[in-house]
């Protein structure tokens, strides 16, 4: 419904309901519709998504009974207009219009008149660079060209007196000089331009949190029908882009006592254009920028080939759904009530709690207690921590010394906790020692998931190929086997045992005149049935081995095997890896 409209639609409603049919002739005025109310609505809650935010402004409002116009000013650049909507705690939303109208705002302070004239001064410079780039191009291209002339010019005259070589040389010598010179130059002032257009950035930037000359400002102005006089809560709210969070933790290891700590973080980033200040954040793993449904499966024709018309700009229609905004309408704590200083310890322990969780099936939301501020800044993040538990794990010592030195640290957990863990970065810490990053895979709740932890200092992992011998053999010597005879020593300065996945590899034959053997294994190969259906047939050797303590002067466990590779003598094989 529009709002040009309204008066006379309501005065048709009132006419319907209160006036009987022999006076349907006597005219009753309309309700007046109040002039447009400012709100003064600041940031409630917020729900971010990986890559947008859905924000909800809340303003509390006396209101008489009638049909009230109000204004929510101050919208943030990066608001997508389609996703705007509202609601009332009493009464009912009529209509929901986005404004947009350009404003300019002349420099009032020094700050951003300086700033002003360093961006003339930038924009400057930057007209210089692009000159100075367009004057070298220029002398490349000529120097590029003598360089064509003079080479034409000795291959027609070679094997001829004409052809004068000390000359040639010295126009080359220079040739070659001018263009390292040119490269330089063109490397430097490239560099120079880069460093300005950042300069740049960073000043329109800064100009922008002043107020920039010229700008757009947005609003919304919602229509509310009030039955009757009392106070409102009126929400506003939107979905914005350059907001989002992505999922981080610190995973922690205590080897010895065989468990993991996981602190399971958001890393919010926003710069929307609005600022949030002791907001109720959620955390929601739905997209909203992806359809909800699979896309058609749409018939395969062919056909005959027909020219291709020029194509017709038209208008895009637009198609918004509000179930996009549910979850955001689902937060009901509002900052009064949380904001302001932890009054107890209960208060404290409530609000260092875990995120409450949301939602089913794919799109969980993640409620985060403690009251969250985010200003709006491109080069800032924050962390809000969304859950911190504890979980036995396995941990085991993972070795591939055919591949690289060292014996990574494992460890293997199942999420015990009723958080869906997604996918993201990870720092690993043993103890409180760092260790490194690393990706977690992650794990929805009841699912496993492993960790690594950098390689351990304690274990040493050596191998060797102790010989290879060929050697003929079959029916009358028509043969040769190759014999490789490999050994690797593991020694465990840890202090105790631990267990070791130690991978190697065996060579895979091509062709069927070509068998490989593996023989004399000491220990037995894993009997894990995953390996054995996926990695054993790529050729890939692998040993569960409990790796006791190793004594000082010790040599620690040996693990020993020899391949043989056997073929007819007249064919040749690709060479075996040294």
């Amino acid at each position: 419904m529009s709002r040009a409209c309204l008066p006379s639609t309501i005065a048709t409603v009132a006419l319907s309901l209160s006036v009987p049919a022999s006076h349907a002739q006597v005219a009753v005025p309309a309700p007046q519709v109040e002039s447009a109310r400012t709100c003064d609505a600041q940031v409630e809650s917020v729900l971010l998504y990986q890559g947008r935010a859905a924000v909800t402004r809340r303003a509390t409002l006396t209101l008489t009974a009638g049909v009230w116009r109000l204004r929510f000013n101050g919208l943030p650049a990066s608001v997508q207009p389609d996703t705007i909507e509202a609601r009332s705690s009493i009464g009912r939303i009529l209509s929901v219009d986005f404004l947009a109208q350009s404003a300019v705002e002349s420099p009032t302070t020094d700050e951003a008149q300086a700033i002003d004239a360093e961006l003339k001064q930038i924009q400057r410079k930057l007209a210089e660079i692009e000159d100075s780039l367009s004057g070298l191009r220029a002398d490349q291209r000529r120097i590029d060209a003598i360089g064509i002339r003079a080479t034409a010019d000795a291959t027609a005259t070679a094997g001829t007196s004409q052809l004068d070589i000390s000359r040639l040389e010295a126009l080359l010598k220079w040739i070659t000089e001018q263009q390292k010179q040119i490269s330089e130059a063109l490397r430097t002032t490239e560099q120079r331009g880069d460093e300005l257009r950042e300069q740049k950035v960073a000043a329109e930037m800064r100009r922008a949190r002043l107020g920039s000359m010229s700008s757009t400002v947005q609003a919304a102005e919602v229509v509310v029908a009030v039955p009757e006089s009392g106070s409102s809560d009126v929400r506003l709210s939107y979905l914005v882009s350059q907001a989002g969070w992505e999922p981080t933790y610190s995973v922690r290891a205590d080897p010895a006592a065989g468990s993991v700590r996981i602190e399971f973080d958001a890393r919010v980033v926003q710069a929307s254009g609005e600022d949030w200040r002791g907001v109720q954040l959620a955390l929601s793993t739905a997209q909203p920028s992806r359809a909800a449904a699979p896309p058609l499966v749409t018939p395969w024709r062919v056909d005959v080939l027909q020219p291709i018309r020029p194509a017709v700009r038209g208008v895009v229609g637009r198609s918004v759904g509000a179930e996009m905004m549910e979850p955001a309408m689902a937060v009901d704590a509002a900052p009064s009530e949380m904001a302001g200083q932890i009054g107890s310890a209960s208060d404290a322990a409530e609000l260092s709690s875990d995120a409450r969780i949301g939602g089913t099936g794919p799109a969980m939301t993640y409620t985060i207690a403690l009251p969250f501020d985010a200003v709006s800044d491109r080069e800032a993040s924050r962390r809000a921590r969304i859950a911190s538990f504890e979980a036995k794990a396995r941990f085991v010592h993972c070795a591939q010394p055919v591949a690289g030195e060292g014996a990574f640290l494992r460890a293997t957990l199942v999420n015990g906790s009723s958080f869906n863990l997604l996918p993201g970065k990870c720092s690993a810490f043993v103890g409180n020692d760092f260790v490194g990053a690393a990706r977690f895979d992650g794990a929805a709740p009841n699912a496993e998931v492993s960790v690594f932890f950098g390689i351990d200092p304690s274990v040493t992992v050596r191998r060797e190929e102790v010989e290879r011998v060929d050697r003929q053999s079959g029916l009358f010597g028509g043969g040769i086997d190759t014999v490789s005879s490999f050994r690797i020593s593991v020694q465990n300065g840890s202090g105790r045992t631990i267990d070791m996945e130690l991978l190697d590899r065996k060579p895979v034959s091509g062709s069927d005149r070509i068998e490989v053997r593996v023989e004399d294994v000491n220990p037995q190969l894993s009997a894990d049935s995953a390996f054995l259906a996926v990695s054993a047939p790529l050729g890939l050797l692998r040993w569960d081995l409990a790796v006791p303590p190793t004594r000082a002067g010790e040599d620690g466990m040996l693990v020993t095997w020899r391949t043989i590779v056997s073929r007819p003598k007249e064919l040749d094989i690709t060479p075996l890896p040294p």
